[in-house]
């Protein structure tokens, strides 16, 4: 499934008050489209499935870069695929990695071939549960990562797109990229769209306030748009996003707090009839087994 490109922004032309200079020319305006990568089947007793991702493309009149990719295989060629169609004959010049742990070094070989380079903000870990949700289905990770220079941006066209550092969110060390000429935010797991979020780090309340704080520092970049990691195809990319990520942590630890919930599978209840909207049967189940883990 994919979108049409959402949004493109002209700039004004600049022009030196100079007699007989000649016109500084325009920076050619950017698009940006998102792609949604079907949920994925994992290895599981339940039948659970890892949440959809939104991929990210923005493009200029010739180059591009992608933010974010999915982990297996199928779901990578579904990707290839369908940039072939949407780039055209523009050069994937980067892709940068917005979360720093879960899907840092999952990359499949058909997307990184589209690209010239793969930026990744500050150092990486790699998760051990991805092969055992996903046996045989990752590619070995023998590509070179790039980090991003101290100032954290780097150039698309003559635009600039900036790596926000937001501190813990659903992992140590998050990111977003923001884009100023676009008023685009592209979140990561910061933010959420209509997904249960993964809560397994964020499991005491000093933790969740620092996820709190991160929703604000990306408020205060003042986006338009804003595209969530996980989402479902009637989410929109809305700035509400950020407030309905804050309340599920708002929703989340009173749950946790109230004390009389002793089981797993009652706490699980009373948060799917809390955010009846929102899906993700594996995300829902481990962080609620973070929270129980006699119950296991």
């Amino acid at each position: 499934m994919h979108f049409h490109p959402l949004t493109t922004l002209f700039l004004s032309s600049l022009a030196l008050a100079i007699p007989h200079s000649n016109p500084l020319k325009p920076l050619q305006p950017l698009t940006w489209d998102v792609y949604l990568s079907p949920a994925l089947p994992v290895a599981s007793t339940q039948n659970y499935s890892f949440s959809q991702t939104a991929i990210t493309p923005i493009s200029g009149l010739k180059t591009a870069i992608l933010i974010d990719s999915p982990p297996t295989y199928n779901s990578a060629t579904l990707l290839a695929n369908w940039l072939d169609s949407k780039l055209g004959s523009r050069t994937l010049m980067h892709i940068y990695i917005t979360p720093r742990a879960r899907r840092s070094f999952l990359r499949a070989p058909q997307v990184i071939a589209h690209a010239q380079d793969q930026l990744v903000p500050g150092t990486q870990r790699p998760a051990d549960s991805w092969t055992a949700w996903f046996p045989g289905q990752l590619p070995l990770q023998t590509q070179t990562w790039t980090p991003l220079p101290a100032s954290n941006t780097f150039q698309l066209e003559g635009h600039e797109l900036k790596a926000v550092p937001v501190g813990f969110t659903d992992t140590y060390n998050s990111t977003v990229l923001y884009v100023k000429d676009l008023d685009l935010v592209v979140a990561g797991d910061v933010v959420y769209g209509s997904y249960f979020q993964y809560l397994v780090e964020s499991h005491t309340p000093e933790l969740r306030a620092e996820w709190v704080r991160a929703l604000r520092v990306v408020g205060e970049l003042e986006p338009k748009f804003v595209v969530p990691s996980h989402m479902q195809a009637w989410d929109g990319f809305g700035v509400e996003h950020i407030e309905r990520t804050r309340a599920y942590l708002q929703a989340w630890g009173m749950e946790v707090g109230d004390g009389d919930v002793v089981a797993k599978d009652k706490f699980k209840k009373r948060i799917e009839s809390a955010f009846p909207e929102r899906k993700g049967d594996l995300i829902l189940d481990v962080a609620a087994a973070a929270v129980f883990p006699s119950n296991e």
